[in-house]
């Protein structure tokens, strides 16, 4: 069976989109910030640089397979028409449901149902620089990635304080303000613990990748991280990563990688095993089975007849009535 052409679908002007097409991701990282651009961008890139046949575009393409993500989804909308034979799949992220695609890419397994929502993880991070083995077990930087202004307002504390200031410890936030980087995101030479935890009144959080949490593992770097679904449904030891719930177990998590060097060697090692399934090659084994066999085959499949317009309309409609319902309840 010959594959069906495959576009990935960036809503952006003609100039933007022979820039990404000639994005170099492990030599230029810093320039992907936003969802599409690593879902979609750095996704094309990946592929390209593999030699499989698919293109960026801004137009969606009449037939094949077309990816886009849920952030463009009106552009993408308004580009259909009647006789669209397109298989449509939007990548869905941390957004809601696109009712009018016909499948969705998800990126937690708890999301997927093996149907219309089929799980593919986030890629690593780009030209990723793994901790320097010569630091150690001493933890002297730990680095929360994100702004000083989504820290949780215990981090600023006394206690904190306290005690980063006995144990002679930088805590870095990734971001000083804004989208301005303060720590290359992919450098994690001089990081030697990854602290991502959210503000606790979030509870349990459900919609974000594990994303940190591999990224981690693969640069070599224990992770004392929040609670949310994603790191959770990926647990399998507690060398995986220190759970905390609030700004005090992160800090009394913290302190146990201080006076135990031999669990910071550990988790470690197991990292570097856990991190094995997230490398690029595995994700780039994940996406050419997913767009070259299991999507293919249903671009192929006889039984299938692009839905009208009106029919993909009423489609979207009744997912923003649902998730409408489901916020009232």
């Amino acid at each position: 069976m010959t594959p069906p052409p495959v576009t990935f679908f960036l809503d952006a002007d003609d100039a933007a989109i022979a820039s990404w097409r000639a994005l170099q991701p492990d030599v230029e990282p810093a320039r992907l910030l936003l969802g599409e651009d690593f879902w979609i961008v750095l996704t094309y890139c990946r592929l390209r640089d593999a030699g499989l046949p698919v293109v960026l575009d801004n137009r969606v393409a009449d037939d094949g397979i077309v990816v886009f993500y849920a952030g463009d989804k009106r552009a993408a909308r308004a580009q259909l028409r009647e006789d669209q034979r397109a298989l449509l799949v939007a990548v869905r992220s941390d957004r809601h449901p696109v009712g009018f695609a016909d499948c969705e890419i998800v990126q937690n397994a708890s999301s997927a149902d093996g149907a219309r929502a089929l799980h593919v993880p986030h890629w690593p991070q780009p030209g990723l620089l793994p901790r320097d083995p010569a630091r150690g077990d001493a933890i002297r930087t730990v680095l929360f990635p994100g702004t000083p202004q989504n820290l949780d307002a215990g981090f600023t504390a006394a206690p904190w304080q306290a005690f980063l200031r006995a144990h002679a410890i930088e805590l870095r936030c990734s971001y000083a303000a804004g989208t301005a980087p303060a720590h290359a995101p992919n450098d994690y030479r001089d990081v030697d613990v990854l602290l991502a935890v959210r503000p606790a009144a979030m509870g349990l959080v459900r919609n974000k990748p594990a994303w940190k949490l591999f990224n981690a593992w693969l640069a070599g770097v224990p992770a004392i991280l929040g609670v949310e679904s994603g790191y959770r449904e990926l647990r399998e030891s507690p060398l995986d990563y220190l759970e905390a719930a609030s700004p005090d177990a992160a800090l009394q998590a913290l302190q146990r990688l201080i006076d135990e060097p031999r669990l910071y060697a550990a988790m470690v090692a197991n990292g570097i095993t856990r991190g094995a399934a997230f490398t690029n090659a595995a994700t780039l084994q994940r996406w050419r089975a997913l767009l070259f066999d299991t999507l293919a085959r249903r671009h192929a499949d006889p039984q299938r007849h692009p839905r009208s317009l009106a029919a993909r309309d009423r489609r979207e409609l009744m997912a923003r009535v649902r998730r409408l319902w489901s916020r009232a309840r």
